[in-house]
């Protein structure tokens, strides 16, 4: 993938990304709280991170029980844009989350089995930030939910 790096709005991209996840978290009865640095600029591949950002927010309102709440941050941390998503949600075992970053690869118990999906989502998101010379971690306690951290160097470096 050739990646079109731009300047861009990042609350602007998250107004975007709620209007695509909004509605699920609400059928869900799951509360999605936003903390964005205003007028917090990133220069990556727009339509990449958007996509990271819906990939990981999808996966934490739908690992996450009604009544459940999922926060989003995003702020500056150098020279590095930080955007985090944490969930209350069932949590990862610790012996699954290397796993995870590659293709077709899921943590299974029983409600996971129930959600579906293809095992892509994390995968992907970790391949386009991979791109951008970012990186992708994942922190979890089964049980009490899961954070991950999207670290984007700004300017860009992106791979060759």
């Amino acid at each position: 993938m050739q990646l079109e790096v731009e300047r861009f709005d990042l609350n602007a991209m998250f107004e975007e990304v709620m209007r695509l996840v909004g509605p699920r978290a609400f059928e869900g009865n799951v509360t999605i709280e936003r903390q964005i640095a205003d007028a917090l600029q990133a220069e990556a591949d727009k339509r990449a991170i958007k996509q990271v950002v819906i990939n990981l927010m999808s996966n934490a309102v739908k690992f996450t029980p009604e009544g459940g709440k999922v926060e989003v941050s995003a702020g500056l941390a150098g020279d590095n844009i930080v955007i985090r998503i944490s969930d209350t949600g069932i949590g990862i075992p610790a012996r699954d989350i290397e796993k995870l970053g590659r293709p077709f690869e899921q943590a299974e118990n029983q409600f996971t089995k129930s959600k579906g999906g293809s095992g892509l989502g994390l995968a992907i998101s970790k391949s386009l930030v991979d791109l951008h010379g970012g990186r992708l971690d994942i922190e979890s306690k089964v049980g009490a939910g899961t954070i991950v951290t999207v670290t984007l160097p700004q300017p860009a470096k992106v791979a060759a």
